[in-house]
């Protein structure tokens, strides 16, 4: 008697196939952004990193 994987995990190959392409989609979006983390040199608080951050969304932003 052969079981086939659909029938263990209860899905389909579709559900497999969109999850891992919304995962690419993500990866693929934050290596183009180009997106890096602030230096911890420059951030000693929430009002740096919040400076940091803001002054990341020209980036985002065409």
């Amino acid at each position: 008697m052969k079981i086939s994987y659909n029938r263990i995990a209860g899905g389909s190959i579709e559900r497999l196939a969109a999850l891992s392409d919304g995962i690419f989609a993500v990866a693929m979006t934050i290596l183009v952004l180009d997106l890096r983390v602030p230096a911890v040199e420059t951030v000693h608080s929430e009002r740096d990193l919040g400076g940091a951050l803001i002054a990341l969304v020209p980036r985002l932003l065409p």
